[in-house]
């Protein structure tokens, strides 16, 4: 089984979330997530990784100050086990654009959108992690004070 580091990161605008829509090309299911990706060499560390993810997927340039939450899941598929990394962003500036996709890159051809997903449209989207729609808002308000644990799924 191969080890997969993802780190992304949760930008908030009012009432929104900033997201990346991904859209399966054999089926056309698409599904919602924050902006991120997996670590390569040229990060020096997670927050690293997440602020260039963010750009390349989104145009946005981020400052991040901590983790807000850890999931794990498995792919059975590809059998891969990821262990995703959600830092909260403090700030966040410049306009939302997928112009800056790295050409050739898998997940390049999938992500079709990059948007602020405003909080009452969450709950029409297959949202990964499921917990933005809901109790993410509660953290936020709080400033996420602590770590969460999302648990593993299969």
């Amino acid at each position: 089984m191969k080890h997969r580091i993802r780190a992304a990161a949760l930008v908030v605008q009012e009432d929104s979330i900033l997201l990346v829509q991904h859209v399966y090309p054999d089926t056309g299911e698409s599904f919602w997530v924050p902006p991120g990706g997996g670590m390569e060499d040229v990060d020096d560390s997670i927050f690293g990784c997440a602020t260039r993810e963010v750009f390349e997927e989104t145009g946005i340039t981020v400052t991040l100050s901590r983790i807000a939450y850890i999931r794990e899941f498995s792919e059975p598929a590809t059998d891969t086990m990821h262990m995703e990394i959600f830092l909260y962003a403090e700030s966040a500036e410049g306009s939302v654009t997928i112009e800056h996709l790295p050409p050739g890159q898998p997940d390049s051809d999938m992500i079709k959108e990059s948007r602020f997903v405003r909080r009452e449209e969450l709950a029409a989207l297959t949202v990964y992690p499921a917990e933005l729609k809901d109790v993410f808002w509660e953290h936020h308000a709080k400033g996420f004070p602590e770590t969460h644990y999302l648990g593993r799924t299969h």
